[in-house]
């Protein structure tokens, strides 16, 4: 969270006071207010002073005193300071309002009657500055609701109450009340009595509160309110006592009122306890400085911030690069919402933020000491930046030497080793206490020692920097190394030797991965461009081998009883397995890879079987096979033999199976190409023998009575004249003849499509088809609102061309038919209690009703164990066109 992000009430700086705070008062207005004071009081002194009727003049004048400069004294110091500045107000207005009560003893009547009227003002004012403490505001509904009865109260209560109290009650002879309309006596103790009632529930209610109050606060929080709390209670319990007890005991009643006022004493003093300790903040500051420069750790500072501001619960946030502020280890710092207890004061340094302090909001009445302390916290968090730069630098600069290669030598011009400096001592080929004085020739192979020592000579003759690689084996690991010479005095280099190892084997494994997918391209677009499968199978057995530097691979098709054959071949050897011929399956890989379907490396020394002996005699030592898949069943496996001198390339398996799914990937197009074939080839089948048929049918049927008609009506034209009664006879004939062709017409058209599936639907069609069968047939249809055209004539063919197989082959007693429609497809079956061991792949019915299907997306299964029946079952699924209704009714109308 940024700074621009959070809350400016919150980021604002503790010396310019909360927000909204108004300004301190002018210094030419706090001395009005104190001069304004000190002559109310000498009044208030002189009105007691003189009274004639006043029970304890001398008393009465020092509280008046006591109690309004002590409040007005507090209030104008808190007019000149700005958190506090609402509540010097309220101060000020209790002291002034404390004095009303000494009007009480004026000797003058219209005076007299001022006081009586105006003596509980103070209660009122009273409550008001504890519900307002320490800010001067009413901040919740409870509170202003509180104030607001509180004045009616003392106010409007009071002065109904007067306009009718003779004030007879009080023993003194006090002046009588101008503001009298009628004397009712009773009237008015009542009121009283109502209006002390009043105060004391306000009383019980302003302490529940300021207990409420204290208790959601913090422990610091609390400290500040506590003697507020008490005094408050008191004052304002014993001043609601004693308005409850005036109308007994004018002695007692100005006892309570007068302890009330005493106790609310407290709040002034509370107040002055926290200027007072704001005060002595500057010697807390200094005493912070001092302590922060012996505080080490993120956690003590924090903790002697805590110390400081005598707040246990403070965060010190460290604001970082991204703006984000972070705790004291390092996590994420939320800040304080607004009206949270809690607060954050910016930590600021040259007027950068760079933190964050998290504190109690009471704090913020401490603004000197908050100040202070987050300038204090400021010059903490710049030396923690400036070491943490420093350690940064320190780090890098570490980091750069580090980087420099551990192993450094210096050489002579003739390979004497003289200076030796090894971190790591693996890089070396020997120990570095054998090195030194030895010559390069003594431990380094011939060739190696003359490559460095040409580039030493380079290096010397020429003054520039001269490189050499090479590989050594160290402890029997292969490296590949470089060493950068430069000259270092009179024929003498210093070399740098780097270990390169782990990048070459990167360089070699990119290499490795880029020959392997051009070679898996390869292969890929012979797939792609619908290659013949023999080719097929003779690449990727080269592109394999030559991939993996492997001499030589089978590709290998599985047949019946662990049989296989020979499909591809790369390598020897040249004779005992030839490309095409057939292989009875051993224990090895390929017996393995079709009994597990899974990758398998096969020892030939650990098989005990006719092939094992054959491989190790022709040299070969283990293989390596990968299943070939097909629709999920294992159509093959790729089998790749290694000699007794070849490693197992990296990652042999996965490698293999990649070109085996590229295998499986071009059968499983080449069989959906058969497929498609086949498809059409019946397709066109059908409909060649469907058009031999309708012409075999109107040939030997409608046509030649449609000829014998032509003959007829020719006869009948002849005769119509000269033999009408013969020509009427050939007329009959011929209109009979007519019938019968169209009758002949209408079955034929039937044939080819049933007019009652048209007109009723599917299962009126079955029943019709039902009642023509030669044996018994059970209809169970459960459809009954209409189907899509085309699935009804599937679904109508399937059930006809079933029931003829049926009737044909199946040797069956019954047959049931079963139609539904579940979850959106149309589903028709049709079994038989027959012999049962039907061949889908012979005859072309069963064929032409898959096309069918399988043209609308639907499925045909057929199960057919021996002696168990046969069940046909087609799904079709149901896709219902808007005008389906409209093109069958213009069918049926075609049709009629």
């Amino acid at each position: 969270m940024t700074d621009q992000a959070y809350p400016a009430a919150l980021l604002a700086p503790a010396r310019g006071g909360l927000a909204g705070e108004r300004r301190p008062v002018s210094a030419w207005i706090a001395l009005l207010l104190a001069a304004l004071a000190v002559a109310a009081t000498a009044g208030a002194v002189y009105l007691s002073a003189a009274s004639n009727h006043a029970p304890d003049p001398l008393g009465h004048a020092v509280l008046s005193v006591v109690v309004c400069l002590s409040f007005v004294g507090a209030g104008l110091v808190a007019l000149r300071r700005p958190p506090f500045v609402r509540f010097g107000f309220l101060l000020v207005a209790v002291g002034f309002s404390s004095l009303l009560g000494s009007l009480h003893d004026a000797n003058l009547a219209s005076v007299y009657t001022i006081g009586v009227l105006t003596a509980n003002l103070v209660f009122a004012v009273l409550v008001h500055a504890l519900l307002a403490f320490p800010h001067g505001r009413l901040r919740t509904r409870s509170n202003r609701i509180l104030a607001a009865v509180a004045y009616a109260n003392v106010l409007a209560l009071q002065a109904v109450s007067v306009l009718f109290d003779p004030l007879t009650r009080w023993a003194s002879d006090h002046p009588r009340n101008v503001a009298l309309i009628d004397s009712h006596p009773s009237l008015a103790t009542a009121l009283a009595e109502v209006e002390a009632a009043v105060a004391l529930v306000l009383a019980v209610a302003v302490a529940w509160m300021l207990y409420r109050r204290t208790r959601m606060k913090s422990s610091l929080a609390r400290r500040q309110l506590a003697p507020v709390v008490l005094g408050g209670t008191i004052a304002l319990l014993a001043f609601a006592a004693g308005l409850v007890v005036a109308p007994i005991s004018s002695r007692a009643a100005v006892i309570g009122i007068g302890l009330g006022l005493l106790a609310s004493l407290a709040l002034p003093a509370a107040f002055l306890v926290v200027l007072l300790q704001s005060r002595l903040s500057r010697a807390a500051v200094g005493e912070l400085l001092v302590e922060l420069r012996e505080e080490g750790t993120a956690a003590e500072l924090e903790r002697a911030l805590r110390r400081a501001l005598g707040d246990p619960s403070l965060e010190l946030a460290r604001r970082g690069i991204d703006g984000a502020y972070h705790d004291a280890r390092g996590d994420p710092l939320a800040l304080p919402e607004a009206g949270d207890q809690r607060v954050a004061t910016p930590v600021r340094h040259q007027g950068e933020p760079i933190g964050m302090l998290v504190h109690d909001g009471s704090l913020r009445l401490r603004p000197e000491l908050l100040d202070g302390v987050a300038a204090a916290a400021g010059l903490a968090l710049a030396n923690e930046r400036a070491l943490e730069t420093v350690q940064t630098v320190e780090e890098r600069n570490t980091a750069l030497l580090d980087a420099i290669p551990d192993l450094m030598i210096r050489v002579s011009r003739d390979g004497t080793y003289l200076d030796v400096r090894a971190n790591d001592a693996p890089s070396l080929v020997r120990p570095v206490e054998e090195l030194l004085g030895a010559n390069v020739r003594d431990f380094l192979p011939a060739d190696v020692a003359d490559h460095v020592l040409a580039c030493v000579a380079r290096a010397l003759d020429t003054g520039a920097m001269s490189s050499v690689e090479y590989e050594l084996t160290i402890d029997g690991v292969a490296r590949c190394l470089e060493s950068r010479m430069v000259p270092s005095g009179d024929g003498e280099v210093v070399t740098i030797v780097r270990d390169f190892t782990v990048q070459r084997r990167a360089e070699v494994e990119e290499r490795r991965l880029a020959e392997e997918q051009a070679a898996l391209r390869r292969v890929a677009t012979l797939v792609a461009g619908n290659a013949a499968p023999e080719e097929i199978f003779q690449t990727v057995t080269e592109e394999a081998c030559t991939l993996l530097g492997i001499r030589s691979a089978l590709l290998v098709r599985y047949g019946e009883s662990e049989t296989g054959m020979i499909v591809g071949k790369f390598g020897d050897p040249t004779t005992d397995f030839l490309l095409g011929s057939p292989l009875e399956l051993d224990e090895g890989a390929a017996l393995t890879v079709l009994r597990t379907g899974a990758p398998v490396r096969v020892a030939y020394d650990e098989v005990d079987s006719e092939i094992g002996r054959r491989m190790l005699s022709l040299g070969y030592r283990w293989s390596v096979g990968v299943p070939i898949t097909v629709a999920g069943s294992t159509w093959g496996a790729l089998i790749a033999a290694l000699r007794a001198d070849e490693a197992l390339p990296p990652e042999t398996k996965r490698r293999l199976q990649a070109f085996a799914e590229l295998v499986g990937l071009a059968l499983a197009s080449a069989q959906a190409r058969d497929e498609l074939a086949a498809s059409r080839l019946r397709i066109v089948e059908a409909s060649d023998a469907e058009r031999r048929r309708l012409e075999r049918n109107l040939h030997d049927g409608a046509q030649q009575r449609l000829v014998a008609l032509s003959l007829a009506l020719r006869l009948a034209q002849a005769k119509v004249r000269q033999a009408p009664v013969e020509a009427e006879e050939l007329l009959n004939g011929a209109a009979e003849e007519l019938g019968e062709a169209l009758t002949e017409l209408r079955e034929l058209a039937r044939g080819i499509h049933p007019a009652v599936l048209t007109d009723r639907g599917l299962g009126p069609a079955l029943e019709a088809l039902a009642a023509r069968a030669p044996l018994p047939v059970a209809l169970e249809v459960r459809v009954e609102e209409r189907l899509p055209e085309q699935v009804e004539a599937a679904a109508y063919y399937v059930a006809s061309e079933a029931l003829a197989n049926i009737v044909k082959h199946a040797n069956a007693g019954s047959a049931v038919v079963r139609a539904e429609r579940v979850d959106g497809r149309a589903v028709i079956e049709v079994e038989d209690d027959g012999v049962g061991g039907a061949d889908t792949g012979r005859g072309s019915g069963l064929g032409g009703l898959r096309d069918r299907v399988e043209t609308l997306n639907g499925t045909l299964d057929v199960a057919s164990p021996l002696g168990r029946g046969t069940l046909v079952r087609a799904a079709l699924p149901v896709r219902a066109p808007a005008g389906d209704a409209a093109a069958r009714e213009r069918s049926r109308v075609v049709d009629s």
